[in-house]
């Protein structure tokens, strides 16, 4: 066996065997070899080529511009390394972003020169970092609202509640409204991100009635246990259901309901799981999401609070479980409206 087939043979081996993803091109920018990992991502066939194909062939499309754009320049600067992170789309659409390294070997007796090319997936490293950022500039930007929305209850309270809480509450609506345009204007999130949105939309609505028909079961309990304790709470001279209180008001309330869970869930809980660093940051976030909560209720008193608190983190564990508000929005109308029926909220 000669010296260059053994070689051939030593590189073949150790090529094939390596984790990582390697490529190898000829100096005219043909693919000379392609490994295992590196034949999967980048949707080629494993192995040596012959067929003299051009690397550029196989990855022609504006989204691999920047991937392309890399190799040729490894190409002409053959005295660096070169190092950075690409985007790479594949022939069947799935998008990567690849820490590339580019080392050229130089031409020897036996071989012409090579680009040696090592990929690294970096694709889940990156959007857990975008969702980081994404999550920290909206939580922040919220954060900077609620404060905002904290002062004008401190000097609502001051001028002795010069209008009425439903007043209050619109502008809790429009933060929500004002979160969404700066989402969507200032970061990368997506609809799916925000939890608009579900490819089970009948099966969600299925279980969210569920929970609904069981959270009106509870206020039923809760206020005929009352009554056993208490007989003149909760108006003790209205029906104890009083369905000629179901009106325009009521309807209405859908959009209040969207939006407030759209803050409660895609805003606050959403982002909080993303950039809270804890054991369980589910738990976490669905916690300090629903204290958040029960804070933009707080001109409706401290009950009113503690209600808004529970629902809220009940809430809170269905949204994890779905990843999208229309459950919870469906959960969080019902329970307003059966309050208000059975006299014990005001809506």
């Amino acid at each position: 066996m000669s010296e260059t087939t053994i070689k051939f043979a030593f590189s073949s081996r150790v090529l094939r065997d390596m984790s990582s993803a390697v490529l190898v091109l000829d100096k005219k920018g043909r693919i000379a070899y392609v490994n295992g990992p590196a034949a999967r991502m980048l949707e080629v066939s494993e192995g040596y080529r012959e067929d003299s194909t051009r690397f550029s062939l196989i990855t022609e499309n504006d989204y691999n511009d920047s991937f392309n754009e890399a190799i040729f320049d490894a190409l002409y600067h053959k005295e660096e390394t070169k190092v950075g992170k690409v985007p790479y789309m594949a022939a069947s659409g799935r998008k990567y972003v690849f820490l590339m390294s580019c080392s050229y070997l130089a031409e020897t007796e036996d071989e012409e020169p090579q680009l040696v090319i090592t990929l690294s997936d970096e694709t889940e490293a990156e959007e857990m970092k975008r969702k980081f950022n994404d999550s920290s500039k909206t939580f922040t930007a919220f954060l900077f609202a609620f404060c905002v929305w904290m002062l004008f209850y401190a000097l609502w309270e001051m001028l002795g509640r010069p209008f009425s809480t439903d007043y209050m509450t619109h502008g809790v609506e429009l933060l929500g409204i004002v979160m969404l345009f700066y989402i969507l204007k200032n970061t990368s999130m997506t609809w799916k991100d925000l939890g608009i949105g579900t490819s089970k939309p009948w099966k969600t609505i299925r279980v969210a009635l569920i929970v609904a028909a069981c959270a009106f079961l509870f206020l039923v309990l809760l206020k005929a246990g009352a009554r056993l304790v208490k007989p003149n709470c909760f108006e003790p001279n209205a029906p104890f259901l009083d369905i000629k209180r179901f009106g325009v008001r009521q309807i209405a309330y859908i959009a209040t309901a969207g939006v407030q869970e759209f803050v409660a869930r895609s805003v606050m809980q959403g982002n909080l799981r993303n950039i809270i660093s804890s054991k369980h940051p589910q738990v976490a976030a669905i916690i300090l999401s629903s204290l958040i909560f029960a804070a933009l209720h707080i001109h409706f008193g401290f009950l009113f609070m503690v209600g808004a608190a529970i629902l809220a983190g009940l809430e809170g564990i269905l949204y994890e479980k779905q990843q999208n508000i229309l459950g919870v929005w469906i959960v969080h109308w019902v329970f307003g409206v059966s309050g208000t029926l059975l006299c014990m909220i005001d809506h």
